[in-house]
């Protein structure tokens, strides 16, 4: 196993991070605890939770884990969330998350899901902070984080509406994304900050679909797994690559990866995220020439969200927003859109995504009905 130490924090963790967010049977609570006992036993210290993850059982099931964990001695660490703004709110599911996960205090609790600009300090203004800090003074957190999909250079200026209180960010990034979310990386380092990569696999396309992404397969890596783990943990500044680990096979798999780990070269790095963006043709390639909407209509997201209805269907697409991106309804969102074209007249591709908002908007209306 691959150790570091995180961040200004002086606790070394592994670099290979347990994400708890895709358990394959989560109504089975001590089967699933046997997928997390299993990566500690194989040296993983970093155990990523939320509330709702996996129908709402993840936490209940890395409880079930650090409950026997606790009984060798060995040190881990337990990182989970809360979308809450106002301090009440916060402090009741912070105690519910440290009953469920079995603790005395959460290692990293993070400010969850800032998907907007103006989400900090929308809830800032509600007392987030102020909460936070109330709970690391009575000893129920250790250390303050955030958890993030901002891109195009948003995070900077969301780690500096902080107040200096994160101590590590959570950031969706992975080889196909890299030239979007790297500078939130970049901005994180340099404030001696830990950074986690989520969405590894890219939420698990990379590795369904391994056929496609064939070409992304590094020389001498077996599986595009293997590349795309090592494309992030030889990025400079990221600390931890989450995995979410559906079973003890997909541990087994990804242990064998991280013990034969080798870091890639910076030209790697480059040759391996110009060759992901040349696997897409009626792609998007995430370019962000159209993310200026005159009505805010976040183009790049939607797009973003589409390309996984090009390999998994319109189903794919509509959870990518409500779960990734916090938009429970498209249609809804779309519905500001006024056809201008300004976005098609941008897009280096000449994809129709105004074709592509509509459909988009109906398969979230049926969503609705469903």
């Amino acid at each position: 196993m691959l150790y570091t130490t995180f961040g200004n924090t002086g606790l070394t963790v592994s670099r290979l991070g347990f994400g708890g967010m895709r358990f394959e049977m989560p109504e089975k609570t001590d089967e699933m605890a046997a997928v997390v006992m299993r990566a500690f036993e194989g040296g993983v210290t970093y155990f990523d939770t939320a509330p709702d993850y996996c129908d709402d059982q993840s936490e209940t099931i890395c409880g079930r884990a650090f409950k026997e964990m606790k009984k060798t001695g060995r040190p881990f660490y337990v990182s989970t969330k809360t979308m809450e703004s106002a301090p009440d709110s916060i402090r009741r599911q912070c105690e519910r998350s440290l009953e469920r996960l079995q603790l005395d205090a959460i290692d990293f609790y993070h400010v969850w899901c800032l998907v907007q600009p103006e989400d900090l300090s929308s809830r800032k203004a509600k007392g987030v902070l102020r909460a936070f800090r109330q709970l690391k003074e009575e000893g129920l957190i250790r250390h303050i984080s955030v958890s993030t999909h901002l891109e195009h250079g948003y995070v900077e200026a969301m780690l500096d509406e902080g107040e200096g209180l994160f101590e590590s960010m959570l950031i969706g990034l992975n080889m196909q994304n890299h030239h979007l979310r790297f500078a939130g990386v970049q901005a994180a380092e340099r404030r001696g900050m830990a950074v986690v990569t989520m969405n590894t696999l890219g939420g698990g396309i990379l590795t369904q679909y391994e056929d496609y992404y064939q070409k992304s397969v590094r020389p001498g890596d077996a599986s595009i797994l293997e590349s795309a783990l090592r494309f992030n943990l030889s990025l400079p500044g990221v600390t931890v690559a989450l995995v979410g680990f559906r079973n003890i096979a997909d541990v087994e798999d990804t242990l064998a990866v991280v013990e034969r780990f080798r870091p890639m070269s910076a030209s790697e790095i480059a040759e391996t995220s110009a060759g992901m963006k040349g696997l897409y043709r009626e792609f998007c390639t995430q370019c962000g020439y159209c993310s200026n909407c005159p009505q805010g209509i976040p183009v790049v997201r939607l797009m973003e969200a589409y390309n996984r209805a090009l390999l998994a269907g319109m189903d794919a697409s509509i959870k990518q927003m409500r779960y990734h991106w916090n938009v429970p309804d498209v249609a809804e969102l779309l519905a500001k859109c006024t056809q201008c074209r300004a976005c098609e007249e941008e897009c280096t591709q000449q994809l129709p995504i105004l074709a592509r908002f509509e459909e988009m908007k109906e398969a979230s209306k049926a969503a609705q009905l469903d």
